[in-house]
């Protein structure tokens, strides 16, 4: 029983990060076409809202496998709260997900690379997310 229970356990892992992959990717092939034909407040708030709920979606996928359980309370009582600094240490690499899941306005301050990359660049620069370099951009783009 143990190791079907760990066999199950990757099965969760390794379906769940492909999911996770096909979920960037379609939005990434949407959002691509989307940047330069929305007007940047729309387009940003369009492309937080899909991000946030693609996330919400991969969570719920993982929850729903039962061997995931998230408790994201603290995270929805910030939902109406005036700026703030959320600082993810990535111990995991989900903690990002788990805020941007809950917070419908985040400014994601991300790796610039990431900006790049097939899964996550158009997505997240649609959703006008600031990349970490250079650093006087990033804190202008952060301030603003």
């Amino acid at each position: 029983m143990r190791r079907l229970l760990g066999l199950y356990d990757y099965l969760v892992l390794y379906l769940g990060l492909t999911w996770l992959g096909l979920l960037c990717l379609g939005w990434t092939l949407i959002a691509a076409i989307l940047y330069p034909l929305l007007p940047v407040d729309r387009g940003r708030a369009l492309g937080r809202w899909v991000v946030m709920m693609a996330f919400r979606l991969y969570l719920a996928s993982l929850s729903a496998s039962r061997r995931c359980h998230f408790d994201l309370s603290a995270l929805d009582a910030l939902r109406h709260e005036g700026p703030l600094i959320i600082a993810p240490n990535h111990p995991s690499l989900l903690d990002a997900v788990m805020v941007i899941s809950r917070l419908p306005n985040v400014a994601c301050v991300m790796k610039s690379s990431l900006m790049d990359n097939v899964f996550l660049g158009a997505g997240s620069r649609l959703a006008r997310y600031i990349g970490s370099e250079p650093l006087r951009q990033m804190i202008h783009l952060a301030v603003q």
